[in-house]
Parts: C-alpha cells; sequence; structure tokens
C-alpha cells in the first residue's frame, strides 16, 4: 500500500511541475478584453527602441516582426513608407507618442493599428563553456483610432539547450532564436 501511494505522489508531482513548467514558459501577455482582434487588417510597425549594444537589433526583430504578420496574412505598411510619415510629422521619440500623432499616422497610413515596441536583450550571452543566443523583445499593438492598447506582450529566448550545456554541440543561431521569439510572441495575438 505504501508504495502505491508512493508511485501515485510522484506522478501528481510530475504532473504539476510539468504544468508550472509550461506556464513558466509561455510570453507574459495582455489583451484588452471585448477586443475583436480579427478587426486588426492593417497594421504599421513602428521602428523599435533598442536597449542593446547590436546598433541594428531594433530593426531586425522589427523586420522578422513585419514578416510575421504577412505570413499570418496581416497586412502591414511599407517599413519606408512609415518613417516617411514619422519625419513628415516630425515625431522624435516613438515612446512618449500623444494620442493625436497616433489617429494620424493611422489615418496617414490607412491603418487599424499601429505596433511599437523594444529590444531588451539581442546577443550571445557566455556560458562557463559555451556561447548561446538570447533575445528579449516587448511588443504593443495599439489602435489608431482610440489610441488605446489592445495587446501587449514580452517575451524573452534563449540559454543553452540540453545538448549545448552537457556537449558543448552548437545550438540555434541569434537570427534563428530572434525568430522563434516573435513566433512565439506574436502566437498570443492570432
Amino acid at each position: 500500500m505504501h508504495k502505491k501511494l508512493l508511485i501515485v505522489f510522484q506522478c501528481l508531482f510530475s504532473l504539476i511541475l510539468t504544468i508550472v513548467l509550461i506556464q513558466g514558459c509561455s510570453p507574459k501577455h495582455y489583451v484588452r478584453g471585448k477586443t475583436d482582434i480579427k478587426g486588426i487588417k492593417k497594421i504599421a510597425v513602428l521602428p523599435f527602441e533598442n536597449f542593446t549594444a547590436d546598433e541594428a537589433a531594433g530593426e531586425k526583430i522589427r523586420r522578422i516582426v513585419i514578416a510575421d504578420l504577412l505570413s499570418r496574412g496581416v497586412e502591414t505598411v511599407e517599413p519606408g513608407e512609415v518613417t516617411r510619415v514619422l519625419r513628415d510629422f516630425k515625431i522624435k521619440s516613438l515612446n512618449v507618442l500623444k494620442l493625436s500623432e497616433i489617429k494620424d499616422i493611422g489615418k496617414t497610413l490607412g491603418t487599424d493599428a499601429v505596433m511599437s515596441g523594444a529590444v531588451e536583450y539581442y546577443g550571445m550571452s557566455k556560458g562557463v563553456s559555451v556561447n548561446y543566443p538570447e533575445v528579449t523583445v516587448n511588443l504593443r499593438l495599439i489602435e489608431t483610432a482610440s489610441g488605446a492598447v489592445l495587446w501587449s506582450v514580452r517575451n524573452t529566448s534563449g540559454g543553452p539547450d540540453f545538448w549545448t550545456r552537457h556537449f558543448g554541440s552548437e545550438g540555434i543561431t541569434l537570427s534563428e532564436t530572434a525568430g522563434d521569439v516573435v513566433r512565439e510572441a506574436i502566437r498570443t495575438l492570432f
């Protein structure tokens, strides 16, 4: 009887641990209540803030986001056109957009929403005996008609996998890690 109880306890513990690990690995996100995301047909992806040592990290992640949105059937505005409109409106800082500026951008570009974001980390980290890629992004979708934040997500990925940690084998690239981070983040929206 004691052995059966121990086996049941071990199974329950394993199940609970698995659930906790799965929940802990998913991107942290917010979706505004009563929001019809399917109504968002066209998005302008703004240049992303870059808090990394890689000067091009913001633009690299922006391009991955645009490609992912397009692959999901969401129309996006050509990045050069977005940059031109921002310049025409003399917008100097994207992290403090006024409601009127968001509405003007949406009206001028014919978009339902703008996506803003930041790249917190983009690079190779050093472990004790291995190097591995790490990427952290924050993304927000803002409705142009109201200025309301419809969705926000923070996702991070990276670190050495089992094979890299224990056998020093080459893991996935920084570019692949960035693509995975963006796909997982946007999957919380669409």
